[in-house]
């Protein structure tokens, strides 16, 4: 009995960045990558993904949190989020936008991994 691969839905403007992920979350996913907010925006209607995870590409705290919110207006797929912001309180604003979670960067891919199927079981 094959088990069940699961879709990731990996945005990040980084090649080598969404390449770690993609290896980190091994043969059990499915992963979609994007590269830009329009790719993603575009993509989250149409992929069944169990785990977005993302890098929202823009500085202004304000504007990532608006983001996220958005985000999360348009979908209940559970939110993983990578910030090279290591401050509590940017990753407090981004949970309370409605993040599931929050790993800032640079962070061990297998922690990250494990994180994933965390969420694919809490949500899936």
């Amino acid at each position: 009995m094959s088990e069940k691969k699961y879709r990731i839905l990996v945005a990040d403007a980084k090649d080598f960045l969404r390449d770690v992920i993609v290896e980190s979350l091994g043969k059990e996913t499915e992963c979609v990558c994007v590269s830009t907010p329009e790719e993603l925006c575009a993509k989250i209607g149409n992929v069944d993904a169990a785990v977005i995870g993302t890098n929202i590409w823009v500085d202004d705290l304000t504007i990532r949190y608006e983001a996220i919110a958005k985000l999360r207006q348009s979908t209940t797929v559970p939110l993983l989020v990578l910030t090279s912001k290591h401050y509590s309180s940017v990753r407090i604003g981004l949970l309370k936008s409605g993040a599931d979670d929050v790993m800032t960067k640079p962070f061990n891919p297998d922690e990250m991994a494990i994180r994933v199927r965390k969420l694919i079981n809490r949500f899936g």
